[in-house]
């Protein structure tokens, strides 16, 4: 019976090892750590809702809409490492005057504390947009 006592408090604490070695490290308050960088914070609005002005809105659902000022525009987005990438969107096409139209070369955007940094499809900055 002693020996049955033995390999159960074996077992037991074999497996309590194994249990916490396969347990995430903790972070502060008791949460996971993470050696990755942060996911940049897009979720919200950006740019202004004042008529003929862009705007972007992101959700934590993964959707964007907005306006060029002109044209409403609708997609969805991913993360990658610091940037977030657009996927290919659909447009109204509203023919309008004196409406700066930049927007549309819209295809990434990357997060600098308040300022929502546009991009095209090969990177290169073609706008920025305020925090709202």
């Amino acid at each position: 019976m002693t020996s049955h006592r033995i390999r159960a408090a074996l077992m037991v604490a074999a497996a309590a090892i194994l249990l916490t070695a396969c347990a995430p490290a903790a972070g502060p308050a008791g949460g996971p750590t993470s050696t990755a960088s942060p996911e940049p914070d897009v979720v919200g609005t950006w740019g202004s809702d004042a008529k003929g002005e862009p705007f972007l809105e992101f959700t934590a659902e993964g959707k964007v809409t907005g306006t060029d000022g002109c044209n409403g525009i609708g997609s969805t987005y991913t993360v990658v490492d610091d940037t977030v990438e657009i996927a290919p969107y659909y447009s109204t096409l509203k023919a309008c005057q004196g409406v700066d139209t930049w927007l549309r070369g819209l295809s990434k955007v990357q997060v600098d504390g308040d300022t929502l940094i546009v991009q095209d499809k090969d990177g290169a900055k073609i706008g920025e947009l305020p925090r709202t």
